[in-house]
């Protein structure tokens, strides 16, 4: 019986590199700013009712905003910043 197709010693081609799956994102980062600029803001808010009696519009209302507005912006800042990276 004679074989028509002669033996070939081609080398096997390598398989093709497997890469590893993508990383998933670290949400770390966005949990730690929205939940300290969710307390910034609440310890400030209870601070500025605190400081006023209540009575936000009455005598040291606007001193207590005035003060408690630099925190208020930085727990605003942190708080958008943690949503954002959660949201990627």
């Amino acid at each position: 019986m004679s074989d028509s197709n002669p033996p070939t010693n081609a080398p096997v081609p390598p398989p093709p590199p497997v890469h590893p799956p993508p990383k998933p994102p670290d949400r770390g980062l966005g949990w730690f700013f929205a939940i300290s600029g969710s307390i910034v803001l609440l310890l400030t808010v209870g601070c500025i009712v605190a400081v006023t009696g209540g009575d936000l519009i009455g005598e040291y209302g606007g001193v207590a905003l005035l003060c408690g507005s630099p925190t208020l912006a930085l727990g605003g800042v942190f708080l958008w910043l943690g949503s954002r990276r959660l949201k990627r």
